[in-house]
């Protein structure tokens, strides 16, 4: 949860944030609130994406999300 704070030029050289083992978060008591607000305290507007690889949560918006920068990429001119 404190990384952001921690680490700012990680999270202020990458346009995306991914937290993953979503599924282990109560297990390890981890505050998904406040990782969130930290990361958009330093990265403003950053996308960050929940993802559990064992129940596939956030998986597909996290697919979307790709598939639409790789459009973007493909077709400039749409951006």
């Amino acid at each position: 949860m404190d990384k952001p704070l921690k680490y700012p030029t990680i999270f202020n050289s990458t346009d995306v944030a991914i937290v993953s083992k979503m599924d282990l978060a109560a297990a390890v008591e981890f505050n998904w609130e406040t990782a969130y607000n930290n990361i958009q305290a330093v990265r403003p507007g950053m996308p960050v994406f929940q993802l559990s690889s064992k129940t596939g949560d956030g998986m597909q918006m996290f697919l979307d999300f790709l598939a639409s920068r790789l459009t973007a990429l493909r077709n400039p001119a749409t951006v």
